[in-house]
């Protein structure tokens, strides 16, 4: 009778024994299996994924506007300059047709941008210390081309940069000359140049909403104008953060002659903006 109950108990316990072995083996196949699944987890996390990488870049194109007048001497094959003189207002009347436009790109410091302009005034005009009058009519093409570097300011919502570049005119100018003492003289000529220009380009946030412009240059030297100046500094408007527009004042300045053509005029007037983000 006291031997049964051994019994049971060393049954019991080789039972227990078993099922421990039965659940060691469950961990054991747990772990082969997980060590089985580690490469193919570990090849899977191997493999390359696209990162997307924010440049900061950030782009504009934009639409000008340009109500330049223009004072200045202007001769052409020889002939003594002529001393024209067409305010803003006067463009008006006398401009035939006109063309601007921009495009800027802006990131890691450095800055990119491009202008172009045509453009096409006639208008009367004084000739000769004599007296006189002369039709004058001026077709016109400006197109400049920048690299800037962003210099340390540290003013909050400024960023400026340096400058340099190359501006490209084409003047074609066409003049009907009447003196008052020599028979009437129609006289045309074209000249394209191209001048070393540098400078400075600041834009600066004065929230979210505003914002001023400022681009001013300095060139020629003597390369092909003596010297070529430009400013433009306008305030601007935020309507969304794709559009965005600009009024202000813009003047160019150039000092140049070769064989027979002379110029030596100033352009300037009322400058709007229609900027598009991107």
């Amino acid at each position: 009778m006291i031997g049964y109950p051994c019994a049971a108990a060393i049954a019991g316990a080789m039972e227990d024994r078993g099922c421990c072995m039965i659940e060691m083996k469950s961990v054991y196949c747990g772990l082969a299996l997980a060590l089985a699944a580690a490469p193919a987890a570990a090849a899977d996390m191997s493999e390359p994924r696209p990162v997307v990488v924010d440049s900061g870049w950030k782009f504009q194109v934009t639409f000008d506007g340009w109500l330049a007048g223009l004072n200045g001497d202007i001769g052409v094959r020889g002939l003594p300059a002529a001393a024209v003189d067409v305010s803003p207002l006067d463009v008006l009347e006398d401009l035939d047709g006109v063309f601007a436009g921009s495009f800027q790109a802006a990131g890691d410091s450095w800055l990119l941008y491009t202008d172009v302009m045509w453009a096409k005034i006639s208008t009367d005009a004084d000739f000769g210390p004599f007296g006189g009058t002369a039709d004058f009519e001026q077709t016109q093409i400006v197109a400049t081309a920048l690299v800037g570097y962003e210099l340390p300011v540290n003013v909050v919502n400024m960023q400026l940069y340096a400058t340099g570049g190359l501006r490209y005119q084409h003047n074609k100018v066409e003049l009907g000359i009447d003196p008052v003492f020599f028979p009437a003289i129609d006289r045309s000529g074209s000249q394209s140049w191209v001048d070393p220009i540098v400078g400075l380009t600041m834009h600066y946030d004065v929230n979210n909403k505003w914002f001023v412009d400022v681009m001013a240059d300095v060139g020629g030297f003597g390369v092909a104008s003596d010297i070529t100046l430009q400013g433009t500094a306008t305030v601007g408007y935020n309507w969304t953060d794709t559009l965005a527009s600009s009024l202000g004042y813009k003047a160019l300045y150039t000092d140049y002659e070769d064989g027979g053509f002379q110029y030596d005029a100033t352009q300037h007037g009322v400058f709007t903006r229609l900027a598009v983000k991107f």
